[in-house]
């Protein structure tokens, strides 16, 4: 039997929720029972026995969880081993944290960006310092496996003193890679590097729907403190950046396209012949060689 044969099999196996607590419960009392009524040489060899019970018990229920792929592992399944080194080195930051949005349970995993890229972007795959990526993963809260690849989450960066509508996976071109797995949905994320803004909070935002953008129905911003706050369900990574990697003119080259209201194009200005100098120049016969014409004004 394979691994992967193994873990279905255990997966499959059905636990009730207090299950753990009551069996080591019920194993403690037994424990207790032993060492009351043999001597001390028997009771520590009971007592081990159901230490050694207790621990095997403990071993199938952590068996029977599921085990996420690491990063890398996601990135080898978009086929990008440049990626997959990235998140393999120095600069790679683990993140771990997981919030709740609606029925899912979401875990921001890690992400890499700028220098971390740099030291890998020669190898095949096609990453540039310029860009940030991110690794999710999805879970059903009441433990239904997810079998499609397709999320009913939409995944945007957001950063404080920029309204979401106006600075999000939209405008910082954002792309993702997604794949289910052993019943998780993994969630590959990309976009403009956004380091340039981490003198500010940026946020990694998850919320209900399909690739929706940020809009004044979901999120508030206070335009004076620069807050953003959702409206409804969602969950806000704070991202771990390095402040010292902050660069205001970056930053605002970044976002000036999307932040200052388009000029209009002027029209073509109409001219009124009433109120244009008109000059007629005539053509005439040159009497002193023929064949030619000279203009004579009028």
């Amino acid at each position: 039997m394979n691994r992967k044969e193994y873990r279905a099999q255990v997966d499959a196996v059905s636990f009730s929720p207090d299950f753990q607590a009551r069996t080591l419960a019920r194993l403690t009392a037994l424990a207790q029972e032993e060492k009351e009524k043999h001597t001390m040489k028997k009771g520590k060899f009971k007592i081990g026995l159901v230490a050694a019970v207790a621990a095997a018990a403990l071993t199938l229920t952590a068996a029977a969880a599921v085990i996420l792929l690491e990063p890398r592992d996601v990135a080898l399944q978009a086929g990008n081993t440049a990626l997959a080194a990235a998140f393999e080195n120095d600069q790679a930051v683990a993140v771990n944290d997981t919030k709740t949005v609606g029925d899912y349970s979401v875990t921001l995993m890690g992400l890499v960006s700028g220098e971390g890229l740099s030291q890998v972007e020669s190898l095949p795959g096609g990453v540039t310092r310029d860009k940030t990526y991110a690794v999710l993963a999805y879970q059903r809260t009441d433990g239904t496996p997810i079998q499609e690849d397709v999320p009913d989450l939409t995944v945007s960066p957001l950063v404080e003193g920029y309204a979401p509508w106006a600075l999000n996976a939209w405008t910082l071109g954002g792309g993702t890679y997604t794949f289910a797995q052993d019943g998780t949905l993994y969630y590959l994320f990309e976009c403009d590097n956004v380091e340039p803004f981490a003198d500010h909070t940026v946020y990694l935002a998850v919320y209900p729907g399909t690739h929706i953008p940020p809009s004044a129905e979901l999120f508030d911003f206070d335009q004076a403190s620069g807050l953003i706050t959702p409206k409804g369900d969602a969950a806000m990574f704070s991202l771990p950046l390095d402040k010292a990697k902050a660069d205001p003119q970056k930053a605002r080259a970044l976002a000036e396209d999307h932040l200052q209201p388009q000029p209009e194009e002027s029209p073509a200005p109409v001219v009124d012949p009433a109120d244009q100098d008109v000059t007629t120049v005539i053509f005439t016969q040159d009497p002193d060689h023929p064949g030619q014409i000279i203009p004579t004004n009028n």
